[in-house]
């Protein structure tokens, strides 16, 4: 263990869905990823078993997910998140190159990410 880093956490049975939150400056873009398997990791669920649908979060913890981002004095960040049935909401990373791309409805984070680019320039 003392040759890489480690993240040990507590394994989530009672996930209802996850979230992949894309925040860009002040924006946030959320979206629930459904598995109707039980993946532990619902990176390894089969496209077949996996829907995306947009989301939202309530409207407190959006607030603290962009004030955490630009607390780390980063731009951009992607957030996994955990939905549980109880209506809890777990965040299991933020990740500064996290991707986004695999979203369906994907554009309005890059067109965000280009225009912070964009303006950044000027």
């Amino acid at each position: 263990m003392a040759s890489t880093a480690h993240l040990v956490q507590a394994e989530v049975r009672d996930r209802a869905f996850e979230y992949r939150v894309a925040v860009v400056g002040e924006r946030l873009f959320a979206t629930e990823i459904h598995v109707d398997a039980p993946y532990l990791d619902i990176r390894t669920a089969p496209d077949a078993h996996t829907t995306y649908r947009p989301g939202t979060l309530p409207v407190e913890l959006a607030r603290r997910v962009v004030s955490v981002t630009r607390g780390f004095g980063l731009v951009f960040a992607a957030w996994d998140l955990i939905a549980t049935r109880d209506h809890r909401i777990l965040a299991l990373e933020l990740n500064p190159g996290g991707q986004w791309a695999f979203v369906p409805d994907h554009h309005p984070i890059t067109t965000a990410l280009a225009d912070h680019l964009e303006q950044a320039t000027r």
